[in-house]
C-alpha cells in the first residue's frame, strides 16, 4: 500500500509541476479569440518619458521597441517627452526646468520635434530609440539618429532652437500634468487612457504581456494556452 501511495503521489507533484510550467509560459491566462477579418483592434498607448532617463532609455529601448515592430497594426502610440519636469514663465518667456538639468530640457525638446516632423510611427520610434540610446549631446544624437532613419536632421533642429519647440515641450507638460492620478514614476505609460488597466510594473517590465492581456481579440503573437499545450500533445 505505501509504494501505491507514493506513485500516487509523484504523479500529482509531476501533474502540478507540468501545471506551473505552463502557467509560467503563458502570456495570458485569457482564451485566444481570433481577430474579426473586417476590423483590426487598437490599443492606444502613451508613453511620459523623459530623454535622459535611465528607466525611459531601458523601457524605449528594451520594450516599447521591440514589441511595437511586431504589433503596430494594434497599437496607437503616443510619445510624451516631458516628465517631472516644470514649465515656469519668467520675466514673461516660457523656461523649462527638468529633471536632469537643462540638457536634458533641449533633448526633450528635440524629440518633441522629431514627434511632430516625422508622420511615420515606425520610423518616430526609431528615432527616439536611437536617441535616447545617448542624449548626453542631443544635437549629435539627433543629427547621427536623422542619417540612419533617412531624415533630415536641420528643420527638426531649427524647431527645437525656436519657439515652436518652446511650445510643444509646454504642451507635453500640461498633459503630463492634466494625468489623475498625477505622475510618481518615470516613464508612466497609459494603456487606452488608464494608468491601472494593468499594473504599471507588469508594464515596464513585461509590455507584450501588457499588450496582450489588454486586447480582446488575441493576435497570434500573443500566444495561448491551448497553443502551449499543443506543443506537448
Amino acid at each position: 500500500m505505501n509504494q501505491r501511495y507514493s506513485k500516487i503521489l509523484f504523479l500529482v507533484v509531476v501533474i502540478f509541476v507540468i501545471f506551473k510550467f505552463f502557467q509560467f509560459f503563458t502570456l495570458t491566462d485569457e482564451p485566444y479569440l481570433p481577430e474579426p477579418d473586417n476590423a483590426i483592434e487598437r490599443v492606444r498607448v502613451e508613453v511620459y518619458y523623459e530623454a535622459l532617463c535611465p528607466d525611459s532609455k531601458y523601457f524605449i529601448i528594451y520594450q516599447l521597441l521591440t514589441v511595437f515592430e511586431e504589433f503596430q497594426n494594434h497599437i496607437i502610440l503616443d510619445l510624451i517627452p516631458y516628465g517631472k519636469a516644470e514649465t515656469l514663465v519668467v520675466d514673461g518667456k516660457l523656461q523649462f526646468h527638468c529633471q536632469h538639468g537643462e540638457t536634458e530640457c533641449y533633448a526633450n525638446k528635440i524629440h518633441a520635434c522629431v514627434i511632430d516632423h516625422v508622420n511615420n510611427p515606425v520610423k518616430q520610434l526609431k528615432y527616439i530609440a536611437c536617441m535616447i540610446k545617448d542624449n548626453m549631446i542631443p544635437d549629435v544624437a539627433g543629427e547621427k539618429c536623422g542619417q540612419e532613419q533617412g531624415i533630415d536632421f536641420k528643420p527638426i533642429s531649427q524647431c527645437a532652437k525656436g519657439d515652436k519647440g518652446t511650445q510643444f515641450l509646454k504642451f507635453f507638460g500640461e498633459k503630463t500634468h492634466s494625468l489623475n492620478p498625477p505622475v510618481r514614476f518615470i516613464p508612466t505609460i497609459l494603456l487606452n487612457g488608464s494608468q491601472t488597466v494593468v499594473p504599471q510594473s507588469t508594464v515596464l517590465k513585461d509590455f507584450l504581456k501588457a499588450i496582450c492581456s489588454v486586447l480582446k481579440f488575441k493576435p497570434k503573437l500573443c500566444g495561448y494556452k491551448e497553443n502551449n499545450l499543443s506543443l506537448f500533445l
